[in-house]
């Protein structure tokens, strides 16, 4: 959001949706709204401290940290086979990435 309590960017963003895309795994985005207050995530706090890119994901889920949280068993089965796709095609992947002229591998220090 607008007060960068979440990790996701544009890049990493797309990232994850072709990575799942490439494996036939089915992506829902959720944006809270800019004048609303929301919770947060480690994610800034990993992404800045070492420079990894980091994009927040997680099955979709009814009532997030409630004492009946629900998710389906096919959202599940989805979010294996996408995190797998992570691990065995991120390489490939991120050397095609050309953002502002560069080549892939962003988390290097700028010129």
């Amino acid at each position: 959001n607008a007060n960068q309590r979440y990790a996701t960017d544009a890049v990493t963003g797309w990232l994850f949706r072709e990575l799942g895309e490439k494996v036939g795994v089915p992506t829902q985005e959720f944006v809270v709204r800019s004048d609303l207050g929301c919770g947060s995530t480690i994610g800034p706090t990993l992404s800045t401290s070492t420079g990894i890119r980091t994009v927040d994901v997680g099955p979709p889920q009814l009532s997030m940290h409630s004492v009946r949280e629900m998710c389906a068993v096919a959202d599940v089965a989805h979010s294996i086979k996408h995190y797998q796709s992570v691990f065995e095609n991120f390489g490939t992947l991120d050397k095609t990435l050309v953002v502002d002229g560069k080549i892939g591998h962003m988390c290097r220090p700028c010129d």
